[in-house]
């Protein structure tokens, strides 16, 4: 989510303030994708999430949910980055790329 502070806070802040949910850090990579396996980085069993600058962001990624031999039906393209709990670094689709057709 990317959003501003409204201006009676008193902070003196550059820009847009982005809402970042962190993940595990890339590991080995699967040998079947060829794509990096993540999880959810978590605090006391709570999401670990912070708040930044937009300067701070390098970019975004895609991200798939590891599935297995069978898609769970229960997904659906609303919810499923919140009920999977593993997934794909996509480094086969530049998300950028998207914006940039049209």
């Amino acid at each position: 989510m990317i959003f501003d502070l409204p201006p009676q806070f008193g902070l003196d802040i550059s820009g847009p303030l982005v809402y970042v949910e962190w993940f595990t850090p890339l590991g080995q990579l699967d040998l079947t994708s060829g794509m990096h396996l993540i999880k959810r980085s978590t605090r006391q069993h709570k999401r670990n999430s912070e708040i930044v600058s937009i300067n701070d962001v390098v970019g975004s990624c895609h991200l798939m949910a590891k599935c297995g031999t069978q898609i769970d039906r229960s997904f659906s393209t609303d919810d499923v980055l919140e009920k999977a709990t593993q997934f794909y670094v996509n480094p086969y689709i530049n998300v950028d790329t998207f914006s940039q057709i049209k």
